[in-house]
């Protein structure tokens, strides 16, 4: 079972795998990624903040969709990470569950603006992230479960930067 899935453009670091699996009691973690999926070297990176006893598996979005459909995850509390609105929105499109999505770190960069503490935007982001919430899901803005968390259509009502 889907826990969370939390979009963060870092994936998988000492922050989010301890803190978050702390809060959720994670048995495994999926990272949806192309293109950590295809890169050898982040692959190991990651692995190397994997908390102690918790699974790891570093996908394709179509391979993270095809793990998670698995009905030997279904006893399995399961938090999925994506780098960006994008892959999520298709992750969703490939899966049966309906979890809530975390927004929580997408660093700043040329041509985008802040959307929320720790999380930048850019027009596509916004577009990904709209379709998500107009297609029923929770979308939940918290950097980390210490620090409250905000709902995304009141901070998209405000947001115009983009």
């Amino acid at each position: 079972m889907i826990q969370k899935i939390r979009i963060d453009d870092r994936l998988l670091h000492g922050q989010v795998a301890f803190s978050w699996k702390s809060a959720l009691g994670f048995d495994a973690i999926v990272i949806a990624s192309d293109a950590a999926a295809n890169d050898p070297m982040r692959k190991q990176v990651i692995k190397m903040c994997c908390p102690e006893g918790v699974r790891l598996a570093v996908r394709t979005v179509e391979g993270a969709a095809e793990l998670l459909r698995n009905p030997r995850l279904e006893a399995m509390k399961v938090f999925v990470i994506c780098p960006d609105p994008a892959t999520v929105s298709s992750l969703l499109t490939m899966i049966d569950e309906k979890p809530a999505i975390n927004l929580g770190g997408m660093q700043s960069a040329e041509g985008r603006a802040m959307f929320s503490r720790n999380v930048y935007v850019n027009a596509d982001d916004i577009a990904a992230l709209d379709d998500i919430a107009e297609r029923g899901y929770t979308i939940e803005v918290q950097e980390v479960p210490s620090t409250a968390a905000h709902d995304y259509s009141q901070l998209r009502s405000k947001f115009t930067a983009v």
